[in-house]
């Protein structure tokens, strides 16, 4: 199915940036903007994904260590230690938005500095231009998107088209019609409707019970069961991307934290599990919200192609979890992306390699 993306089918939850000139030598890109980690994928085929942190040197020391002023991406989370820290996502929105007059500006800065590295990342020749399709949340609010677009022109990127996250990945799977994408990121869970056109806000669900979430509900219950076990939210991150299961295996969630300083072996099996399980019925709400409110002619379809990305989709018997919990709809069936880490860059790419030169040249001779 081709999608003719004009100004009478663009929707208007997407925005476009009115920097165009239409070059057609530009680069292009698509980004998969996440809370936690950040992916791109360019028209050269390179990809790449990094953490969507920023961190300063904390003093003259540092700084003289690191030889910059900024630093982005996992150096930021291997030296934190000795950096200023700073997440420019909050909830799948850029945080500035949505930030006191104190942070705002430093919060502001962290996400130039993300978008300035995005950039970088994609390589382009001097005086070559860049235009990106970026990835936001579902139900991002029309000022995130602006902010998304400003922030990217400031960047250099001067192009930009901001679409919903599950939206990228429909395209990348050419899953446009009937079918229902859900991606699971660290700061949300998106749920997009296909119906075999843009879709609207009516389409599209956010939910905010997501990685980030689960993580914290696992140093809860560690807390709560061993007060004296030390540990970060990295270490418990890192653990639940290595043991997440929703079935029972043999294989044990056996990690070496420590107490009192000293390395000790610790069984966090059932914490993970707990806490993990606790997606699952936010996601199948999720789907019964758009399934209720579609045509009922054509419910049945959506809840026969339900596709499941992002870093969350990994998470062991999931599949068969949202299975069980859609049998109160009349059933379904769930199927996990192959490639959870690039689907949405990879289809937001797909999206801006498929606009025509002359629509990215049209928007800047109508700005």
């Amino acid at each position: 199915m081709n999608m003719d993306l004009n100004r009478d089918t663009q929707n208007e939850s997407d925005l476009l940036s009115p920097n165009i000139k239409g070059n057609q030598t530009a680069i292009k890109v698509g980004i998969d903007l996440g809370t936690s980690r950040s992916a791109i994928c360019t028209s050269r085929g390179d990809r790449m994904v990094m953490a969507s942190v920023v961190g300063w040197p904390k003093d003259a020391v540092s700084a003289k260590v690191f030889g910059r002023r900024v630093l982005v991406g996992d150096a930021v989370l291997e030296n934190r230690m000795a950096l200023k820290t700073c997440f420019p996502l909050k909830d799948g929105n850029l945080a500035f938005t949505q930030a006191d007059c104190t942070d705002r500006e430093t919060m502001r800065k962290a996400g130039l500095h993300l978008f300035t590295a995005l950039r970088q990342a994609a390589n382009p020749e001097p005086h070559q231009e860049v235009h990106a399709v970026i990835g936001a949340p579902a139900e991002a609010t029309r000022e995130n998107k602006q902010a998304i677009i400003d922030l990217a022109n400031e960047a250099g990127i001067e192009g930009v088209m901001v679409v919903s996250e599950p939206f990228a990945v429909a395209y990348a799977l050419d899953a446009l019609e009937d079918a229902m994408v859900v991606d699971i990121g660290a700061g949300t869970i998106d749920l997009c409707r296909m119906a075999g056109s843009l879709p609207g806000a009516e389409d599209q669900v956010t939910v905010f019970h997501a990685g980030n979430h689960v993580d914290a509900r696992i140093c809860e219950l560690i807390q709560q069961e061993r007060p004296e076990i030390q540990f970060t939210s990295n270490m418990i991150k890192q653990a639940k991307e290595r043991f997440s299961s929703l079935v029972d295996t043999h294989k044990r969630a056996l990690v070496q934290f420590p107490i009192n300083g000293r390395p000790t072996e610790i069984d966090i099996t059932e914490q993970i599990t707990a806490a993990v399980s606790e997606l699952v019925p936010h996601i199948t709400e999720g789907i019964q919200k758009l399934v209720s409110t579609f045509d009922p002619e054509f419910q049945h379809r959506i809840r026969s192609r339900v596709i499941v990305s992002g870093g969350g989709s990994q998470v062991y018997g999931l599949q068969e979890a949202l299975e069980k919990g859609l049998e109160e709809l009349g059933g379904g069936k769930v199927v996990i992306v192959d490639d959870a880490v690039y689907a949405g860059s990879q289809g937001a790419l797909k999206l801006a390699q498929e606009m025509p030169e002359d629509y990215w040249q049209q928007l800047g001779e109508d700005s």
